[in-house]
């Protein structure tokens, strides 16, 4: 029939794979407790506990930098990560409890440990353990060679066992095998969440090929080669008799370097950050436009290890860093909170023209109640890992009214809890004017009406974006442009967001424009951009991952090749051999997706689509029936099962999945659409009109559906005599 539009499958991997999250569960293989020789098991067990090399061993410091060591040899940063301890074997193996009860484990000695008995799993030999207060996980040994952190920690304030995800499993029981959260799966891998930030100068060494860990590190612990350059320099120094030392980095250099592991971000680089150099060369900061990390005014929801939210602040833009406040050896204060003597260093003095400020005055509290204490009203608590309490870094306003119009929680009802929110709100706008917290409630109001897709939304975004100074504030508003409608308006802005002088906004501007979007001359700027970080998004940002160069290109292949250890991570490598018309390096990586999250229906339709691209469409059919027996309700799957089934010629079977689609969700717009010509095409034509009539019931606005309602006429009238 000629003019008939054709049927289009619309499985395309693109930005669906950069999207898709990359929490991940690896499912063990069933070995046997013999898999782990006892050479192997020893070996591991004296590598984590040696005292690693030269340069990064605190025993050669402490002489000359006595005080200094001694206050860090019992801090969070020592004692990040330790090797296998005697006091840790004798307390497992009395451990007892009402959890590990329940979770039926018990721990027996056995070659030299302690190995966990759990029931419907193999032995897991005990390594070591992360953590010192308020929680301490143990570190396992998988059958397959893999570093697992076990869900069940010991709370060393309360003496007892719980699960870190207490506060997540409410009334729903423990996570099971294949699930994200268990502990044997690749969420709880130690490798590829907890090392970095645990050990000294880590390097994780993944090997997609192989699906193993190869990584190597200089100590147990954070050590003062994590933080400080040209330890093994200095030493040398030592030894021909100069032992002067001076710090290198300037303020941003060392504020970059806490932010390495005091952030919520993605890894670029294989081979690690090194003090010194720029944050944004190795890391792509997670941004407020990702939902659930932060409310809408910047108070935290998710675990952002703080560093971002100091950068959305105005303390954190006025320049505050973590030397202001922290001692990076103790880990504690410079000055105590108890007595706002630390609040007061800058607030009580004007010191760096901060605003001067009577606690008492501003307050409104007594001067020895919790109420005049600056922390507990601008930096409450929030807890993560069931019970590990981390103050908020947004340095936020308490404002009831912000928790009427959209539950944000204030700190004034949590204190005065028998109160309501309409007592709160009159006495803070009585003290402070009813404009109080006016920047953030327009942030707030703006950010929720945008995930709600509220309507004249993305004109206050347009406009929020052009007055927006805070980095951190811009390029979320920049991220925030995917949810609103395409529009010339916005596509100037994202032009020149592309060019901005801040990274984080370039990166941002190409991750949501998608590269092509771009003029060809801004697309090799964007490629070729100074900060790797922009250049990987840049490359990451069009389905065929283009490179600039063979560095380049080197550099977007490792980068791929490091984050391979996640269904997203192993799916984006093996569209990167697609590309480059490798397929045999391809279809294994993308079957090795589902490995990592087998009872995630959504991972198990990425791979089938990435799969069909691959030419292995029988394939991909058994991987989305699979992902629809995990989910059967689950409308784009049944979408992507009528599509391939009519690419395959099963007809019947495409126009029943099409339907189901439809029946849990009128309001996709491509099933109706392939709805219709595919009825269209099979010369039912009263009941393509009938569906096509029904369709536009839903979506009255839909251009497709016009059209082709447009074309039906057009038709009819060719027929007439």
């Amino acid at each position: 029939m000629p003019g008939l539009p054709s049927l289009k499958v619309f499985l395309i991997l693109g930005v669906l794979l950069l999207t898709v999250a990359s929490s991940i569960v690896y499912m063990m293989r069933g070995r046997s407790e013999d898999s782990v020789s006892r050479p192997d098991l020893a070996a591991l067990i004296d590598k984590l506990s040696a005292p690693g090399m030269e340069h990064a061993d605190p025993a050669n410091c402490i002489e000359c930098h006595r005080e200094i060591t001694e206050a860090w040899q019992d801090s969070h940063h020592a004692l990040a990560n330790t090797g296998l301890r005697k006091e840790d074997i004798h307390a497992l193996l009395k451990a007892s409890g009402p959890l590990p009860e329940e979770r039926s484990m018990r721990w027996r000695a056995a070659h030299g440990t302690v190995l966990l008995e759990e029931e419907g799993l193999p032995p897991h030999p005990l390594i070591g353990t992360i953590g010192l207060t308020p929680l301490i996980q143990y570190l396992y040994l998988a059958p397959d060679g893999r570093i697992q952190t076990h869900d069940v920690a010991w709370d060393t304030i309360n003496k007892e066992w719980f699960s870190v995800f207490e506060s997540d499993d409410a009334g729903e029981g423990p996570r099971q095998s294949g699930e994200w959260g268990h502990w044997t799966g690749q969420g709880m891998n130690w490798d590829a969440n907890c090392a970095y930030c645990h050990m000294t100068e880590y390097r994780k060494q993944f090997l997609p090929e192989e699906n193993r860990y190869d990584s190597t590190w200089t100590h147990m612990g954070i050590t003062c080669s994590q933080c400080h350059p040209g330890m093994d320099t200095h030493l040398a120094q030592i030894r021909n008799g100069n032992n002067y030392f001076k710090e290198s980095l300037d303020k941003k250099q060392i504020m970059d370097t806490c932010a390495t592991c005091h952030s919520l971000r993605a890894e670029i680089t294989p081979h690690a950050f090194y003090p010194g150099e720029a944050y944004e060369d190795h890391f792509l900061l997670t941004l407020a436009d990702v939902p659930g990390i932060y409310h809408p005014d910047g108070h935290v929801i998710g675990e952002n290890y703080v560093y971002g939210s100091l950068t959305m602040s105005k303390m954190g833009h006025a320049g505050l860093s973590c030397l202001d406040c922290h001692d990076p050896h103790t880990n504690g204060t410079i000055l105590p909170i108890d007595n706002n003597a630390l609040c007061q260093r800058c607030h009580g003095s004007g010191l760096e023209n901060a605003p001067r400020i009577d606690p008492v005055k501003h307050s409104r509290h007594p001067a020895h109640s919790t109420g005049n204490l600056c922390v507990e009203c601008h930096m409450p608590v929030s807890y993560f890992m069931g019970r590990d309490g981390r103050r908020d870094h947004s340095f936020s306003n308490p404002d009831p009214r912000l928790t009427m119009e959209m539950g944000i929680p204030n700190v004034c009802i949590e204190c005065h809890n028998t109160q309501s929110n309409e007592w709160a709100l009159q006495l803070v706008e009585e003290w402070y004017g009813p404009d109080m917290n006016a920047d953030r409630r327009a942030k707030a109001r703006l950010m929720n009406d945008l995930f709600k897709a509220t309507s004249g939304a993305g004109a206050r975004l347009r406009a929020a974006i052009e007055d927006e100074k805070n980095r951190f504030w811009k390029a979320t508003f920049i991220g925030m442009l995917q949810f609103t409608e395409p529009s010339r308006e916005n596509l100037d802005l994202l032009t020149r967001a592309a060019v901005d002088a801040e990274p984080m906004v370039r990166a941002a501007a190409v991750r949501v424009a998608g590269l092509e979007t771009f003029p060809e001359s801004l697309q090799l700027d964007l490629l070729s951009d100074p900060v790797r970080s922009v250049r990987i998004s840049a490359s990451l940002a069009n389905p065929l991952m283009p490179a600039v160069s063979e560095s380049h290109d080197t550099e977007l292949r490792q980068h791929l090749e490091h984050t391979a250890d996640s269904p997203a991570g192993s799916l984006r490598l093996a569209a990167y051999w697609q590309s480059r018309g490798e397929t045999g390096k391809a279809i294994p990586l993308a079957r090795q997706a589902v490995s990592f999250d087998r009872a995630n229906p959504e991972v198990w339709r990425l791979t089938a689509i990435e799969l069909h691209n691959l030419g292995e469409s029988r394939e991909a059919l058994d991987y989305l029936d699979k992902s629809l027996r995990i989910d059967p309700e689950n409308a784009l799957t049944l979408f992507n099962l009528g599509l391939l089934n009519y690419e395959l010629g099963n007809l019947d079977e495409a126009l029943r999945h099409l339907d189901q689609a439809l029946s849990l969700d009128p309001f996709m717009e491509n099933a109706w659409y392939n709805l219709v010509v595919l009825y269209w095409q099979m010369d039912r034509m009263e009941t393509a009109l009938q569906r096509l009539q029904t369709g536009l019931g839903h979506l009255p606005e839909s251009r497709r559906l016009q059209e082709l309602m447009l074309y039906f006429r057009q038709l009819n009238q060719q027929r007439r005599p």
